[in-house]
């Protein structure tokens, strides 16, 4: 049931702002009203990121979701296909009253911490142990986050994503729709997140080749159709040669 006490009014438009300014250059806008905000695809926009948008309209999504939750409300997620408004990708209304845990005040301060290591900068491989944590975080729907497996290295390489030397984890969606791309876009940044909680480090690499991607989940060389990989490790400034 929708809350109807709560408004989208200053201080939590503020909060809010400030949270998505920090995502990239890609994002969806979000167009705040007073009982919803819409995550809005501009075509022009579509056209020059491709599938790399929709990733990044599920950052804003997960990021509006964090905020919600330390607002202490439960947030409701819509994808509406209206043919007047084919722009709105997602729609995030409010929900019932629900005070946040400290794991989820950990995933709002870590907004401020997640963003792409630089160059001169390298992850460190953690424990299997730590991956499995990772991936166990992952609450999107038709999302699945998995410990990249051997055996998946020369699909990923063909599709874009080298994980030679690197601690992996993989985004999968049973299906290749608009919806599917922005839940994991939503799942790739609450594991950034999840990841930062930790005080790890982590990289994304987009999957390049979108039409082979159903392919290779159909001839089950991957567990599904994979929408993006996630590095994670501690990073490490790169030794310069003496």
């Amino acid at each position: 049931m929708t809350s109807v006490g709560f408004r989208w009014e200053r201080s939590s438009r503020a909060v809010l702002a400030d949270a998505l300014m920090r995502l990239g250059p890609n994002r969806c806008v979000a167009e705040v009203r007073p009982d919803a905000v819409l995550l809005t695809e501009p075509p022009a926009r579509r056209e020059r990121a491709g599938t790399a948008a929709l990733l990044e309209c599920g950052a804003a999504l997960s990021t509006i979701w964090t905020v919600l939750r330390v607002l202490g409300l439960e947030p409701e997620v819509s994808f509406p296909q209206d043919p007047d408004r084919p722009d709105v990708a997602a729609v995030v209304r409010v929900g019932d009253a629900h005070s946040a845990s400290d794991s989820e005040w950990a995933r709002y301060d870590a907004l401020r911490k997640i963003g792409e290591p630089g160059h001169g900068v390298k992850l460190q491989p953690v424990s299997l142990a730590v991956l499995g944590t990772l991936a166990a975080d992952d609450f999107w729907p038709d999302t699945a986050v998995r410990i990249v497996r051997p055996d998946w290295a020369p699909t990923l390489a063909h599709l874009g994503a080298d994980v030679t030397g690197h601690s992996s984890l993989l985004v999968t969606t049973p299906g290749d729709n608009r919806r599917h791309h922005i839940l994991a876009g939503a799942a790739l940044h609450s594991t950034r997140l999840a990841a930062a909680t930790r005080g790890f480090s982590s990289r994304v690499l987009p999957i390049w080749a979108p039409a082979e991607r159903a392919r290779y989940a159909a001839e089950a060389l991957l567990p599904g159709v994979p929408q993006a990989v996630l590095l994670a490790g501690l990073a490490t400034p790169k030794r310069r040669n003496s």
